[in-house]
């Protein structure tokens, strides 16, 4: 039988321990993720399009299709909840 694969990595893979950081140092290690995610985001856009001006353009497009995707869900989520559970503050 081929050996089990294995879903979870192992300890020695997992990321650093964060609980010695205050709650001001955990905001701005979240800060600077998401900022490292966008420039990833951004330079994938540049590449696609060859220049920065048409980078942007397409991703403010693609932004705003997923803002747009975003919203109409919790709408649809909204809509299917009941009246009584809106009353109960659920």
């Amino acid at each position: 039988m081929a050996a089990t694969q294995q879903l979870i990595p192992s300890p020695e893979l997992s990321p650093p321990s964060i609980a010695h950081l205050s709650p001001n140092e955990r905001a701005s290690l979240w800060a600077q993720m998401v900022d490292e995610g966008d420039r990833l985001l951004f330079e994938g856009f540049v590449r696609r399009s060859g220049d920065e001006r048409s980078a942007r353009e397409a991703m403010q497009e693609w932004l705003d299709r997923r803002d747009a995707d975003s919203t109409a869900a919790k709408i649809r989520m909204l809509r299917g909840r009941t009246s009584a559970e809106c009353s109960h503050g659920r």
